[in-house]
């Protein structure tokens, strides 16, 4: 959320059917007590068919990717993380996750679904500053693999669409979860 905000922060209006198949706009002039609703006020207020977003100028590079660490690492490098992201610059947006690897073709087949600390950084000023503002979180423990690097903004935003494919209902919370055997 860090220099832009959250993407809902961005949003100007949007389409949508209302349960008595009206279509109606919701904007901040136009029904905003709507507009209210469908920014986080709560569900149900009809289907969005389009939204219209404020865009901001990234790139054309980011210096973005995850970092892999093994699970059994996860104390240190949550400490580690907490102290990091503390004082890091409003251009740097990071996610960590503690969740198994996905099989993606970006990391090696042997740690496939191996229970790992995940964290994914995106800096979305100039590449150089970046490499400065990310070099301690690429240089700390002994990661599994590091995949930051210099790419498009829109490459890393689809970097794991393959770990989501269409049509599920994801929740991230669920994707450590596996079925056993004998269920």
């Amino acid at each position: 959320m860090r220099k832009h905000g959250a993407t809902v922060d961005s949003l100007l209006s949007a389409e949508l059917v209302t349960a008595d198949g009206a279509v109606v706009t919701a904007s901040a002039s136009e029904n905003p007590d709507l507009f209210w609703g469908i920014r986080g006020g709560g569900g149900n207020f009809g289907i969005v068919t389009s939204f219209e977003y404020r865009l901001h100028p990234v790139g054309p590079l980011v210096l973005a990717g995850p970092i892999f660490h093994s699970l059994e690492d996860a104390p240190e490098v949550l400490r580690f993380y907490r102290d990091f992201i503390a004082d890091a610059p409003d251009e740097l947006t990071t996610i960590f996750n503690l969740r198994r690897a996905p099989s993606q073709p970006l990391l090696p087949p042997e740690i496939h679904g191996r229970p790992v600390v995940m964290v994914a950084a995106c800096d979305a000023g100039p590449v150089e500053d970046g490499a400065r503002v990310l070099r301690p979180l690429r240089t700390f423990g002994s990661p599994l693999i590091d995949a930051i690097g210099a790419k498009p903004y829109t490459t890393f935003q689809g970097l794991f669409d393959g770990a989501v494919p269409h049509g599920w209902h994801y929740y991230w919370k669920s994707s450590s979860c596996r079925r056993s055997a004998t269920t």
